[in-house]
């Protein structure tokens, strides 16, 4: 899935610290191996929930917020230990607090029941009284497994569940999710959907809560359940609970075939005196692509129900595809009548769960016109070399030889949200040439898989001083200067080696901005337009945007009077301006501008295009103009060689600038830079944004009706700002300041809900303090009068439109 990710923020900023070469004599095939780590479940009121993954190697703390566990009064949690097979020497566990700076307890286990078969569980009872009690709502607990050779860690968030409902809204979700099955209570669940035009109805691979009936049941598919349902728990508070179910469902397709499919649904919700409420669904079915099966006719390759957002190349003549679907690639060479599963971490009866965890993806980062690929493995590595490690591992295959190759990889403490977003796209790999490419620590690394030299191509880049292309084999970086003086932009594709350089007009800056649809995007600056925005920050927007194709030539301008743009976000082929407008030396937030690329696909005789079926309805597959004459291709599974010339590049990735991140349906769905485009983003998702830190910054629909600070009436000092004045009252919260420009009315009361007033501007020289509200009024304390007010809704919206809804609000 892809995420629209605000592009200055492209990639956490990383510290190379070794490079560690792994040289050998000579080649060896081997295998990937079945999975060997145990896995380790909880137990929350009887019900076995957040099947918890090995991980090899200590994670980052703050990355390790995938599932939440409650814990009962009693302060005991139960696991279920499945060792499959493994000796388990020792087993230790830890808590942390949020940000992991404090660890509240360190304690052993003496004694545990079960056995070592690969069928049997043991059970383990923690005592996590010092780990959650009424001082610490939340933490981290670290379990770690001494097996014969190596520690595995096992990470889940903790809270109380004294007062809340995780019980009775898994069950809940449990019974809709059963009786989507059986049409006999189509009445009974159709009360809970909110059918409108957000749904789409011709499809089944999404369906959601404003999806009719017939969907909601899986239309005509009759599915079985092939697997255990792995519930997981991803938030719990006092208002709703959030969670995900993944399972595998068997379906007789269109030729008769029985067909699998890889599903995932989310629940949102709410527990209150008894009733249950659903307040979201969704829920995604995905077929896996089966070689074995009839997947090719005359016309071309038949996915099945999966997303539309395919990742494929095609050579030029339209003979040879690869492709991308449920983490598995695959190559289709007509020429040779050949179907290649080329890389699949699910073993081949996929009855494993450690091998279908789906915490890793596969990208295509380039395919030669005889069908040899480059590609690139991110996320956590479910079996082989690097099981148990999250990263990125670059692999070469070579369709002459039926062999892939492995050529670098990168290890990451982080979860594979978070690597997918920060390492996803900082490594290519150029087979011609036999160049790694590595960004990382602000260092852009090329490195010489010949003879291993690594040369820096550029040194010391700030956030903003750099962009890579969706899909990586595009970077421009600044050569001089920093973000906002540098004189020179170089634009390399490492496809080609290609580049191409962006000079800045006399006496200005130019600064990179992205790429769309191939083509880069660059802004240009004066000196000149320095000031500061209506919260007192400096500011240095641009005047006027670029886009540049290959050639260096511009193809399109942005510029309009009195108009000035502070950043860009890019999702796709939209890029979003946020704009400012200039008084004298002060800047106010502007309504937003959009530019858009209609640039499609070159021709070609391979075209991914949607068909429809009465049982399945819309379909993916890819069609062939000139058709496909043999239908029954060789299927081949190529064989892994482990190459002398693989290398391993580790760093300390440590994040240096501030992040918000988003998690909505179960997942993480973007990084931001600025917490207002993060909240506006959660707001669309129905999710949650957490800081780098982990404090807790906006969700949706946690909050009281009714609340208020009693902060005091305040009124400034004669030589005060009314900012200066509410600035420095909040400086007794000992909090972080955030810009929250551009959020509304109604987000904004989340932050005051947690006992923090929010600054918000009515003007560019006018500030108040927001302190508390109702459901239908906003009390604030004006420090130019000393006075507190209480005016409604509606006005106070109006009162900070003037401001362009500035506000300022603090995050601890």
């Amino acid at each position: 899935m892809k995420i629209g990710i605000l592009i200055l923020i492209f990639l956490a900023a990383v510290l190379v610290s070794s490079l560690v070469m792994n040289k050998g004599t000579d080649d060896q095939t081997i295998s990937l191996g079945e999975p060997t780590l145990p896995m380790v479940s909880v137990i929350v009121d009887d019900n076995e929930v957040n099947a918890l993954p090995g991980y090899t190697t200590e994670m980052n703390i703050t990355a390790m917020r995938d599932t939440i566990t409650p814990v009962a009064a009693t302060r005991r949690l139960q696991l279920n230990l499945y060792s499959y097979g493994e000796q388990i020497q020792k087993i230790s566990y830890e808590a942390y607090s949020l940000d992991g700076k404090d660890c509240y307890l360190k304690e052993k286990v003496e004694e545990w029941n079960g056995g070592n078969s690969d069928t049997e569980s043991s059970q383990v009872t923690l005592n996590l009284s010092r780990a959650v009690d009424d001082s610490i709502q939340e933490a981290v607990l670290k379990v770690t497994l001494t097996l014969e050779d190596k520690d595995v860690y096992y990470y889940t968030r903790i809270e109380q569940n004294f007062n809340r409902s995780a019980r009775e809204c898994l069950n809940f979700a449990k019974s809709i999710h059963e009786k989507t099955f059986d049409k006999q209570y189509a009445e009974e669940l159709e009360a809970y959907l909110e059918p409108n035009e957000e749904s789409d109805n011709t499809t089944l691979q999404t369906v959601n809560i404003h999806s009719n009936i017939s969907h909601l049941q899986w239309g005509d598919l009759n599915p079985q359940v092939s697997t255990d349902v792995d519930w997981s728990i991803k938030e719990c508070n006092t208002v709703y609970t959030s969670l995900l179910a993944r399972y595998q469902v068997t379906c007789t397709g269109d030729s008769g075939e029985v067909e699998t499919y890889n599903v995932k649904e989310f629940f949102r919700v709410r527990c209150n005196a008894g009733q249950m409420y659903l307040l979201d669904y969704s829920r995604t079915m995905n077929q896996i692509f089966n070689g074995n099966k009839q997947v090719i006719d005359k016309d071309g390759i038949m996915l099945g129900v999966t997303n539309s957002d395919v990742a494929y190349a095609t050579n030029k003549k339209g003979t040879i595809v690869a492709f991308v679907q449920e983490r598995d690639l695959w190559l289709y060479n007509k020429n040779t009548d050949e179907l290649s599963q080329v890389f699949s971490f699910a073993n081949m009866e996929g009855q494993d769960e450690r091998s279908r965890n789906d915490q890793h993806a596969v990208r295509i980062i380039q395919m030669d016109n005889k069908g040899n690929i480059t590609f690139a493995v991110y996320g956590y590595m479910n079996r082989g070399e690097y099981e148990g490690q999250v990263g990125v591992a670059v692999y070469y295959f070579d369709d002459n030889k039926n062999a892939v190759q492995e050529k670098a990889f990168i290890p990451s403490t982080k979860s594979f949200a978070i690597a997918e977003d920060e390492l996803g796209k900082m490594v290519y790999f150029n087979e011609g040439q036999q160049m790694l490419y590595v960004l990382a620590g602000g260092t852009f690394y090329q490195v010489s898989m010949e003879d291993y030299e690594q040369t820096k191509l550029a040194e010391d880049l700030d956030e903003g001083q750099y962009v890579v292309s969706e899909d990586g084999h595009l970077i421009a970086y600044e050569k001089d200067g920093s973000v906002n003086t540098a004189t020179e932009v170089e634009v390399l594709n490492l496809a080609n080696g290609k580049s191409y350089t962006v000079e800045a007009n006399e006496g200005e800056a130019v600064r990179p901005l992205g790429f769309v649809a191939g083509d880069f995007i660059v802004g240009r600056i004066r000196e000149s337009d320095k000031g500061t925005t209506v919260t007192g920050q400096d500011i240095l927007p641009m005047y006027q945007l670029e886009i540049r194709d290959s050639s260096n030539q511009v193809l399109k301008t942005y510029a309009q009077e009195g108009i000035y743009i502070s950043d860009v976000l890019v999702d796709s082929n939209m890029v979003t301006l946020n704009r400012l407008t200039r008084n004298e030396n002060t800047y106010t937030t502007a309504v937003q501008d959009y530019i858009t690329s209609n640039e499609e696909r070159k021709k070609n005789n391979i075209t991914l295009e949607t068909v429809s079926s009465d049982v399945k309805e819309r379909q993916m597959r890819f069609t062939f103009a000139d058709g496909i004459e043999e239908m029954s291709p060789k299927i081949l599974r190529p064989k892994q060689v482990v190459s002398s010339k693989s290398i391993t590049i580790a760093f300390d990735d440590e994040i240096r600038s501030d992040k918000y991140y988003v998690y909505g349906m179960g997942e993480l769905v973007g990084i931001y830079d600025k917490a207002a485009y993060a909240i506006q983003k959660a707001e669309q998702v129905s999710g949650v944004v957490i800081s780098s830190e982990q404090a807790y910054v906006w969700e949706k629909g946690n909050r009281d009706l009714v609340y208020s600070t009693d902060v005091g009436a305040f009124k400034k000092a004669d030589d005060q700002t009314s900012l200066e004045a509410c600035t420095n009252y909040m400086e007794k919260y000992d909090a972080k300041r955030m810009d929250l420009t551009g959020c509304s009315l109604n987000q904004i009361l989340y932050i005051i809900n947690k006992g923090r007033p929010v600054i918000a501007m009515t003007d560019a020289s006018h500030a108040i303090l927001l302190v508390g509200y109702t459901t239908d009024d906003v009390t604030y304390i004006d420090p130019d009068t000393g006075e507190g007010k209480t005016v409604d809704t509606a006005t106070m919206e109006a009162m900070v439109a003037g401001s362009g809804n500035t506000f300022i609000g603090y995050v601890k």
